[in-house]
């Protein structure tokens, strides 16, 4: 049998759960000449779901479940990818709107979660995940300017002004309590939020799947 790592010649070194195994002359590394890989039951797709909306890590699903994970982050990604963004009919309703910090692999790093909920319903109406930007902000903002919004609440970050229409645009002292309460919900519920613990997450791309899937 060829290496399929340098091409040398391999003999055969015993059995591995009842499957032969080869071992290069070259480079030494362990081989088999074919893998199969269990197919994951559907039921364990919706134990994901369920296990990522109570804010459980990767590792605690994969302890929980029995499955490698790689396979679970895989399977947070299809479930992420085939959710579609709802689309609202509301109009005239009030707003809120704020960031969350968090940070992606270090403290350097950091990275906001940007969103807005209905004020009167608690929806969230449109989120961004990424740096604080214009940009991102904007991604947001454009989502509940077409609800035609009656008015819109943020925070004194300077960014909003720019972007916010002065007439439904409202900045003053306890207008952001609700979205506010979110955010530590949030922080509870997701554990690569939480501000002190050793769980973080290491992509800003698997942050915004969890995300969507408990939104």
């Amino acid at each position: 049998m060829e290496c399929k790592f340098c091409g040398g010649k391999c003999n055969k070194r015993g059995l591995r759960k009842g499957i032969q195994s080869y071992q290069c002359k070259e480079c030494k590394r362990y081989q088999q000449a074919s893998y199969k890989r269990k197919r994951i039951l559907e039921e364990k797709y919706e134990s994901v779901r369920n296990l990522t909306r109570e804010g459980s890590s990767i590792s605690s699903i994969s302890r929980l479940l029995k499955i490698s994970k790689s396979s679970v982050q895989r399977i947070i990604e299809r479930i992420a990818t085939k959710i579609k963004k709802r689309e609202y009919q509301e109009k005239d309703q009030t707003y809120e709107m704020d960031e969350l910090r968090t940070y992606c692999g270090n403290k350097k790093n950091e990275s906001w979660v940007s969103y807005a909920i209905n004020k009167t319903t608690g929806k969230v109406i449109a989120f961004c995940v990424g740096r604080r930007t214009k940009e991102n902000l904007k991604k947001v903002i454009d989502s509940v300017l077409c609800l035609t919004p009656k008015k819109i609440y943020t925070d004194g970050l300077n960014i909003y002004k720019s972007l916010i229409p002065e007439t439904i645009h409202k900045v003053f002292e306890h207008c952001t309590n609700k979205i506010e309460r979110i955010n530590l919900t949030l922080r509870t519920h997701i554990k690569r939020l939480s501000r002190k613990t050793i769980c973080f997450t290491r992509s800003n791309e698997m942050l915004e799947n969890c995300i969507k899937i408990y939104f």
